[in-house]
C-alpha cells in the first residue's frame, strides 16, 4: 500500500472521522501488529486483546490528531502497550505459541523433537539479544516491515536501522 494512500486515509480519519478509511488502515496493518504482539506476549489471547487495544487507541488518537505514518504509529502504540502489559502483570516468562502450535505431526517423533529444540533454541537466542536488536529483527523479519517503516516506528534514521539490523544479525550469529 502506498504511503500516499495511507496519508490520505489518515487525513480522512482525522478530518471526517471516516470509519471506512480507518477500516482500510486496520486491514493494512492488523496482521502485522498481531504478529509483532504474538512474539512479544506469552499467549495468543493476550496478543489478540492488545491488538484490539492498539486499534481502539489508534482510533481515539487519530480522530483528534493528525498522523503522518499510520503503520509506524500503530507499532509505537503496540510497543507501549507491551510495556504496560508487563508493568501490570509483572515479569512473565513469554513463550512463543507460534512454535508450540507449529510442531509437526506425531508421525515423525524424532523430527518433531529436533524441530522443537531448534525452534526453542532460536527463540532463546533471540531473547538473549538486546531489546533494541530483538525489536528490529521481529519488525523486519516477522512483521515484514520496510527499513523506513521501522525507522519511523523507532524514531531513528533508516541508516541507523540498517546498522541495527546488521549488528543484530551478527550478534545472533555469534551466539549460534
Amino acid at each position: 500500500m502506498s504511503a500516499y494512500k495511507q496519508k490520505f486515509l489518515s487525513f480522512r480519519v482525522f478530518r471526517f472521522k471516516d470509519s471506512n478509511a480507518y477500516g482500510q488502515l486496520y486491514d493494512m496493518h492488523a496482521d502485522r501488529i498481531r504478529r509483532y504482539l504474538v512474539f512479544k506476549v506469552p499467549r495468543r489471547e493476550d496478543a489478540d486483546e492488545l491488538t484490539s487495544e492498539v486499534f481502539l487507541r489508534g482510533w481515539e488518537y487519530m480522530t483528534s490528531s493528525g498522523v503522518e505514518n499510520a503503520g509506524a504509529f500503530f507499532f509505537r502504540v503496540a510497543k507501549n502497550l507491551v510495556a504496560d502489559f508487563y508493568r501490570k502483570n509483572g515479569p512473565v516468562e513469554a513463550l512463543s505459541e507460534t512454535v508450540m502450535n507449529n510442531i509437526p505431526s506425531a508421525e515423525k517423533v524424532e523430527d518433531d523433537v529436533a524441530v522443537k529444540v531448534e525452534s526453542d533454541d532460536l527463540i532463546e537466542k533471540i531473547r538473549s539479544l538486546k531489546e533494541e536488536y530483538r525489536d528490529v529483527l521481529v519488525m523486519r523479519y516477522l512483521s515484514e516491515m520496510s527499513v523506513s517503516e521501522i525507522a519511523s516506528t523507532l524514531e531513528k534514521t533508516p541508516n541507523n536501522v540498517r546498522v541495527l539490523l546488521h549488528r543484530a544479525k551478527k550478534a545472533l550469529q555469534e551466539i549460534a
